[in-house]
């Protein structure tokens, strides 16, 4: 009898431990809302190690200071937003590079023009030639259009990487 992957799934985290893990991997998505945008400027979750100890890096020594003083309250606020297997039981502070860490988890956003011009690739009249004939019999105008796009890309990519 066929198994739903999700169930799949749920038996092989709680065979393996995966449960506290997978909780915990939210911790990047929230920590900015917990400790707020200044803090997070300053200070980033790096790592749990074995014993269920965050690790954060922290720009700078004064930070640090701060953000010993308000340990337990991140704690509490982290546990009671994460699910109940992450249980944070501590958080030590290490001075290291906040924005390589930060960058680790939060993607650089490139503003869509931007994308479009990186993505724009002049074909050749003799490509664009080839690709209308080719296809001239599909009716559907979308999916002529979709194909002949795919067509000039694959071409593009083979003039650039030819198999050997």
């Amino acid at each position: 009898m066929p198994s739903k992957v999700t169930g799949i799934l749920e038996n092989l985290a709680l065979r393996y431990g995966w449960g506290a893990r997978l909780s915990r991997g939210m911790i990047w998505e929230i920590w900015e809302e917990i400790v707020g945008s200044q803090v997070a400027i300053h200070a980033w979750p790096e790592r749990f190690t074995e014993k269920d100890i965050l690790v954060v890096v922290v720009s700078d020594s004064v930070w640090m200071q701060q953000l010993c003083f308000q340990r337990q309250l991140f704690i509490d606020g982290l546990n009671a937003c994460l699910p109940s297997g992450a249980n944070i039981k501590d958080i030590r502070f290490v001075l290291g590079d906040v924005a390589e860490v930060r960058s680790r988890w939060i993607p650089r956003k490139i503003p869509k023009k931007d994308m479009l011009k990186k993505g724009k690739v002049q074909f050749s009249k003799r490509a664009l030639d080839a690709a209308k004939d080719m296809m001239e019999p599909v009716c559907d105008q979308e999916l002529k259009q979709a194909m002949a796009s795919l067509y000039l890309k694959c071409s593009e990519q083979k003039k650039h990487n030819p198999e050997p």
